[in-house]
């Protein structure tokens, strides 16, 4: 048992941790002396960035022009267009549904656009631009079980080249940990709804943080202070806006209704109604703006509330600020800006689709404007470059897979049900004789041990997916590793946790039905671990095809509970024209193979003295009854060498199947 576990822990050996100061239990409070914030905040901006971090990176205008999205035939975004140049923060501001996050999607790539043209100091918008742009979702994704210093740790290690020692990365990280303010909370888990953990705005501080440790050149973020209180929400947009300015970096928030206090923060305003610009241009312009089409602000009124108050009053207003939008704002001088980059990129000059619409009511200038994005949402496998290599990749994914993976795999609540559950079934098949009176009993608890271990890892791992997933594609968005890197990972890291639990179920167990030869005692574990990966591998693989949690569990017990009732205990003999199913059957093969270790090279079944239900029994000489007699009563033909090889041929095929749906389809339905 310990061989195993020995060899997984020296695979993931853990990396040196750095000294972290202690959480005081207290929850984290802000400064409320502003002024001295933010030059507190200038001080380690200067310092995050220095020695073999700082890259040439170039500063960013990102230009957007006429930029259409649509879902089927409902249209989102129509002809928006809007500019934010180095060391400006950008705000997209709107009611709900107006297209704000549709934006960022379609400006961060993960999104394909229907017509229109982004360019980045302008050159159209390519892959390897990309790879400078970070995107932070409104939902914070993280493996709840990792703390934030583990977060930040492993997320140096996969975004920062290799040519960095560890220690500059870790370097790094004590620079956005206090940049970012996220000292108190280090050894505080991420937690979930139902383990508490970080508060709202610590979470979106570690979010900023993992992307901060890419230095990219432009930073889109989606509503960074929902969920946050408003002193948090100054705090942390103080923080973004002094980063932009020193480090000239390009920042495009969105907003719902900010503070007025964060309001002014603000360089450049985008106002979005019914996915069209209703303003774009410098913030203190918008006053003057609403002004011209005779909406007039109360003094003492907070901007943005009184903002997305008008927009949402009736369509006549929303009409009236779209039409004057273009006649008072820089989309003028965008439309000229882009113009002139087609021309010198050699591409087609782009007319307004809306005014280019031929009989098929589809725009004709729609393939001018497209080409810019993929049409994949996830970025190619084949892109050569990448932050790392293969090699580091599967080393920190492994040693964070074993990380996230303990705490769930090896809960309490799972120790208290793995000892119960081997100490009842102890107690029930406790020193059975070897008789064939008993024999029944015996096969019973084979059924038993590999029945339960099959459901309890297929479950694990079908309901530990969904999260999983949604960390794996916010990576995998931003060409953090590869594919094949994490699922090898994967295996690596669950390894010795696997091992553990189904181990210490059988030492129990059996050790009480009675232990009769070490020898087979460790043959009977290694096939009960090797049922219980398979087992797990199907999990993975059902949960990769069906995103939705109750479709997937329909889906497993469907599976399972066929190869239950195929495995051969309750029922020996099987219609003919079904008899091909039990071949599928994991069971099956694990129980065969337990009953060939078990009444092969333990102690022998003695006959029943009277009314034998064997014919050896009854009609020879022999007082045992021989292997080949019970695996043929039982309808298991295969040898040993056989079952173990379709059972590592089941384990490698629903691996690979689950790399290829992951692969192939990142977005089943």
């Amino acid at each position: 048992m310990l061989l195993p576990l020995s060899y997984g822990l020296e695979v993931i050996r853990f990396l040196d941790q750095a000294p972290s100061r202690p959480r005081n239990g207290t929850d984290h409070r802000y400064a409320e002396n502003e002024v001295h914030q933010c030059s507190r905040l200038n001080e380690n901006i200067e310092l995050m960035f220095s020695g073999s971090m700082k890259q040439n990176r170039r500063p960013v205008e990102l230009v957007f022009r006429d930029v259409c999205v649509s879902l089927g035939e409902k249209e989102i975004l129509n002809n928006v267009s809007g500019r934010v140049r180095p060391g400006e923060l950008l705000s997209v501001i709107g009611p709900r549904g107006s297209g704000k996050t549709t934006l960022l999607s379609a400006l961060s790539g993960t999104l394909k656009i229907n017509s229109g043209l982004v360019t980045v100091n302008g050159e159209p918008l390519r892959d390897e631009m990309r790879r400078n742009i970070c995107y932070v979702l409104k939902e914070d994704v993280f493996f709840t079980n990792l703390t934030v210093r583990q977060v930040l740790k492993f997320s140096a290690l996969l975004h920062l080249p290799d040519a960095m020692t560890c220690h500059e990365k870790m370097a790094q990280v004590e620079h956005i940990i206090d940049v970012l303010e996220l000292r108190q909370c280090l050894n505080t888990r991420i937690g979930d709804e139902m383990k508490r953990g970080l508060s709202g705005c610590e979470k979106k501080r570690t979010s900023i943080a993992c992307e901060l440790l890419r230095n990219p050149s432009t930073m889109l973020l989606d509503e960074p202070t929902s969920g946050v209180d408003s002193g948090a929400a100054l705090s942390l947009m103080s923080i973004l806006k002094n980063y932009a300015r020193k480090e000239h970096k390009t920042f495009v928030v969105t907003f719902y209704q900010p503070s007025s206090q964060i309001f002014h923060m603000f360089d450049r305003l985008l106002l979005l109604t019914d996915g069209q610009v209703a303003f774009f241009g410098p913030t203190r312009g918008i006053f003057e703006f609403f002004c011209h089409v005779g909406l007039h602000m109360n003094p003492h009124y907070n901007p943005a509330d009184f903002i997305i108050e008008q927009v949402k009053k009736s369509p006549e207003i929303r009409k009236k600020l779209i039409k004057a939008a273009p006649n008072f704002s820089e989309l003028k001088e965008i439309r000229g800006t882009i113009e002139r980059t087609s021309s010198l990129s050699g591409l087609p000059l782009l007319t307004d689709p809306i005014e280019d619409i031929g009989d098929s009511g589809v725009s004709s200038s729609s393939d001018a404007y497209s080409s810019v994005f993929s049409s994949e949402v996830y970025l190619p496998e084949e892109v050569e470059t990448w932050p790392t290599c293969f090699w580091t990749q599967l080393k920190v994914l492994s040693r964070r897979k074993f990380q996230e993976a303990q705490g769930r795999m090896l809960s309490n609540l799972n120790w208290i049900q793995t000892i119960g559950v081997g100490l009842v079934s102890g107690l029930l098949w406790f020193q059975m004789e070897r008789t064939e009176t008993n024999l029944s009993d015996i096969q019973g608890w084979m059924f038993f041990t590999t029945t339960y271990w099959m459901l309890f890892a297929l479950f694990g791992a079908l309901t530990s997916f969904p999260l999983e997933r949604k960390v794996m594609n916010k990576e995998r968005e931003s060409h953090t590793y590869k594919l094949s890197a994490y699922c090898l990972a994967k295996m690596i890291g669950e390894f010795p946790l696997t091992v553990i639990l189904p181990s210490v179920f059988h030492f129990i167990s059996y050790s009480m039905l009675g232990l009769h030869d070490p020898q087979t005692f460790l043959c009977l574990w290694g096939f009960l671990f090797l049922n219980t990966v398979v087992a797990q591998s199907v999990g993975i693989l059902v949960g990769a095809l069906c995103v939705d949690l109750e479709v997937s569990v329909t889906v497993s017990a469907l599976y399972s509970l066929s190869t239950i009732l195929f495995g051969g205990f309750y029922a020996k003999t099987i219609p003919s024209w079904l008899l091909w199913l039990k071949y599928f059957s994991i069971l099956h093969y694990a129980v065969n193979n337990m009953q060939i270790v078990e009444f092969g090279g333990g102690s022998s079944i003695r006959c029943a003295p009277h009314n034998s239900q064997f014919e050896v029994c009854r009609h020879g000489n022999s007082s045992i009854i021989p292997l080949e007699v019970i695996i043929e009563y039982q309808g298991m033909a295969l040898p040993l060498w056989a079952n173990t090889l379709i059972m590592l041929i089941f384990l490698f095929l629903f691996r690979i199947m689950g790399y290829l749906v992951l692969r192939y389809i990142p977005n089943p339905r």
